[in-house]
């Protein structure tokens, strides 16, 4: 799963955004984990595989059904082994397009976009203005996102959301198995209603 390859920053810095946010942490991944994730697809690209797992609690339910209105970012469904397909794309506006579709018995597709906001920090973006302002750190050759902040952005402003009012601080961990394989997960965690939403799975990029 890749990220993004240039945004022009408030200081007017057009370097590729993860190597830059990362610094000399950005050698510490994994060569195929720097692969992945140094540049936008110059092309669609689509990665399959199966999670193995994939939780929602009754909190994480509810947060779903009301995340709705927003453009389906939270899948309501429990299961294990589900056939998923990520397809990334790059669309007007920059950043790259994450297209995530789980093969239940009817599929459910969550569509997000991870950009540069105004201030050079790294976004994933939903639908009507919401989404997450992200801290990127790399460890044991592993990729990790972890959501700072949630907000609401209209015309370029971040008005940040309470923390109680998400499901939670979002972790995501994109690790390399060796042999085109790489382990993706995402875990949400909330203050006060605990794990609200836990998936895993491994993937590869279809030829």
């Amino acid at each position: 799963m890749q990220a993004v390859r240039k945004n022009e920053t408030a200081s007017g810095d057009e370097s590729p955004l993860l190597p830059r946010l990362l610094g000399g942490n950005w050698y510490r991944l994994h060569p195929s984990v720097r692969a992945r994730f140094a540049h936008e697809p110059e092309k669609p690209v689509l990665y399959e595989g199966v999670m193995e797992t994939v939780y929602c609690s009754k909190a994480g339910w509810l947060f779903a059904q009301l995340t709705r209105l927003i453009g389906n970012p939270l899948t309501a469904h429990r299961g294990h082994n589900v056939p998923m397909q990520v397809l990334l794309t790059r669309r007007e506006g920059g950043g790259v397009w994450w297209q995530r579709t789980y093969g239940f018995a009817h599929p459910f597709t969550v569509i997000s976009a991870k950009r540069a906001n105004t201030k050079g920090q790294l976004c994933e973006y939903v639908g009507m203005g919401f989404g997450m302002r992200l801290r990127v750190f790399a460890s044991n050759g592993a990729l990790h996102f972890v959501s700072e902040r949630y907000f609401w952005e209209i015309a370029g402003v971040q008005v940040p959301l309470p923390h109680w009012l998400s499901p939670g601080e979002t972790h995501v961990i994109h690790a390399d198995l060796g042999g085109g394989d790489f382990r993706f997960t995402i875990s949400m965690d909330h203050r006060q209603l605990g794990r609200t939403f836990y998936q895993t799975g491994i993937f590869r990029q279809r030829p």
